[in-house]
């Protein structure tokens, strides 16, 4: 039986009409882990809002063919079969390839899978100043390009645009629960019934995630299959990472345990790593754990690959409230929250660990879509925030705390009382709100719509 094809609409669309309407002859890099919708959803903004598509992947015939007219091109330009003066190769070959080519602002030039060919990936600076059409790369693996000398940064013709799992606010979205939720009263001025609903569809959020394929397995038969695509997604990603190690120690098994460590170094939690970096942090676990044939500079190549494929995020740690004082990445989050929960599942996580892990990669991710640095953890004395953050116009500082009882945080009102922030927030999932003495407590499941400004 066919599939039922549900169509999530997705808040990056409107980045890519943006980006259109106000063209500066640059070109698009789309960036994102593997399976998060990217092509999916620049094949679609281009079927829609131009009158030409020309696809290319370059992992598969069409990318080999562009290459081939390309060479073909170069002979004959070299044999002076082709005008030299007068030719202008690129162009050429996307005549050659498609018929649907016009270099106007009607035609529109998708490459997927851009981090397979540094030749390709090199002329995005000409594609940028030679070319009216305009042009989209994506790219899982973009870690590969920053690895390979033959791959030169175009910076300067490039914009970016990463598109990550779905948010909490897209999941609701698909639920067709938008309005209901965008007009619950963060502080408790509503029907408990709404806040007991809302909270019902976050904690199915916490274990669904944000991957577009397991969001709408989700929403045809709620949780059932979930497990196997996220074991799927997990294989997929391992050995496709390690192939591009090939013939090297970093097999599919290394990077599934390194998974693992960074899950483990994250129930660790409290103050940070315990060794002088985070690598060797990691590498002190897989050791010990898994493999005890691994170093640190593969260790430190592993995460890096994890980093620039957007499998992981980085969080900074503030000391004593020392701005100048910021101990960078000393902490990693997975990209998705139901990713994390399944390795917490395969890692045998208690529910009760698990349960606070979760809810502190909800916010981290929240706090990546309000602000514009690094999110940041805060130590206090001999205690712990969970996230700080200063406001760099106004010069406010929000203490946050994520709570599962009624118990307030030692360090959290430490630091109200000394001073040492403005305001306090507090997060949490049996709650319906409410302010006091400059302490602001919502459901964590309304944090995507706080606005630190607003208090």
């Amino acid at each position: 039986m066919e599939k039922q094809i549900i169509d999530l609409k997705r808040d990056a669309y409107k980045k890519l009409l943006e980006w259109k309407n106000n063209h500066n002859n640059k070109v698009l890099l789309v960036e994102g882990a593997r399976q998060v919708g990217k092509t999916y959803l620049v094949k679609k903004f281009a079927r829609e809002n131009y009158k030409h598509l020309i696809y290319i992947n370059l992992l598969e015939e069409t990318g080999e063919d562009l290459l081939t007219i390309y060479n073909i091109i170069k002979e004959e330009r070299l044999s002076g079969k082709l005008d030299r003066e007068k030719t202008n190769t690129l162009k050429e070959m996307f005549k050659r390839f498609s018929n649907n080519f016009e270099d106007n602002e009607e035609c529109i030039i998708i490459i997927d899978e851009i981090q397979e060919s540094y030749k390709i990936y090199n002329m995005i600076r000409q594609f940028a100043r030679e070319f009216k059409a305009h042009f989209i790369m994506t790219g899982s693996y973009l870690g590969r390009v920053v690895m390979q000398k033959e791959f030169w940064s175009p910076m300067g013709d490039v914009d970016f645009l990463e598109i990550k799992p779905l948010s909490f606010t897209e999941f609701v979205n698909a639920l067709n629960l938008t309005q209901a939720y965008e007009s619950l009263d963060l502080y408790g001025d509503g029907d408990k019934k709404d806040y007991d609903l809302f909270y019902d569809k976050y904690k199915d959020y916490l274990e669904v995630g944000g991957y577009p394929e397991i969001v709408c397995e989700y929403l045809r038969n709620h949780k059932e299959n979930i497990n196997d695509l996220f074991e799927k997604l997990l294989r997929v990603f391992c050995e496709e990472s390690s192939r591009y190690f090939d013939g090297d120690i970093l097999t599919t098994r290394v990077f599934e345990d390194c998974i693992s460590a960074i899950i483990e170094i994250l129930a660790r939690g409290k103050k940070g790593i315990k060794e002088s970096s985070y690598t060797e942090e990691l590498q002190q676990i897989i050791t010990k754990q898994y493999s005890s044939n691994i170093t640190k500079e593969n260790c430190n190549r592993v995460l890096q690959w994890f980093y620039t494929s957007k499998f992981v995020k980085d969080c900074d740690k503030l000391i004593d409230f020392e701005f100048t004082n910021i101990k960078k990445r000393q902490r990693y989050f997975l990209s998705d929250v139901g990713m994390a929960n399944y390795v917490m599942k395969k890692a045998n996580l208690l529910a009760s660990e698990s349960s606070g892990l979760l809810n502190e990669t909800f916010v981290y991710h929240c706090l990546l879509d309000k602000i514009s640095i690094v999110p940041m953890f805060g130590i206090y004395g001999d205690g712990e925030l969970d996230f700080v953050y200063r406001d760099r116009e106004n010069g406010h500082v929000y203490g946050i705390e994520v709570k599962a009882g009624k118990n307030p945080g030692k360090t959290i009102t430490k630091s109200l009382a000394n001073g040492k922030i403005n305001f306090a927030v507090y997060l949490k999932g049996v709650t319906q709100g409410g302010i006091a003495n400059k302490t602001y407590t919502i459901p964590i499941f309304l944090f995507p719509r706080f606005e630190f400004r607003k208090i």
